[in-house]
């Protein structure tokens, strides 16, 4: 009577699964600061990054857990991004005078690029006019008997493919 285990533990270097790869891409939170880096499975910050402060214009370069604290060192940049700062854990420590420094500490070649409110385009919310266009747009289409979902172009931009629409109407 031989008895086979279910779950075999792994010997040596052998692993029952692989790791799994690292994600990468943005993390938005309320206030408009963003990360940047890699993500867990569930979209949150796990790993190295950058979270920008968009009311500062400053950010942080390092390695950073779920909840969004940095651990380990790391380096702030100002908002203008020729001033560097030690970061340990997510505390500020002294300045690093030499930007190469800098950069060589959280292993970067250039400094991050800025992101600040000055540079963050703002919203530009309901527009009566183009509401009216795109109104427009859909009842040229079901008129004409065109498919409201093949969209052959921009009903903006119907100068582009007014002629082709129109040998379309005038086959049918």
């Amino acid at each position: 009577d031989k008895r086979v285990a279910i779950n075999p533990q792994p010997r040596g270097d052998q692993r029952i699964m692989p790791a799994p790869h690292p994600f990468y891409g943005y993390y938005g939170c309320a206030g408009g600061n963003l990360y940047a880096g890699t993500l867990d499975i569930h979209g949150k910050p796990n790993g190295k990054g950058v979270l920008y402060y968009l009311d500062s214009g400053e950010c942080d370069v390092g390695t950073f857990s779920p909840d969004m604290k940095q651990t380990g060192p790391g380096v702030r940049f100002n908002r203008e991004r020729d001033k560097a700062y030690a970061l340990e854990s997510g505390v500020q420590q002294e300045q690093i005078h030499l930007m190469s420094r800098a950069l060589d500490r959280v292993g970067l070649d250039q400094p991050p690029v800025e992101r600040h409110k000055g540079l963050v385009p703002s919203a530009f919310g309901y527009n009566k006019t183009r509401t009216e266009q795109v109104k427009a747009w859909y009842k040229y289409r079901s008129l004409t008997n065109l498919s409201m979902t093949g969209q052959s172009c921009c009903p903006t931009e119907l100068w582009r493919c007014s002629s082709k629409v129109a040998k379309t109407a005038s086959a049918r």
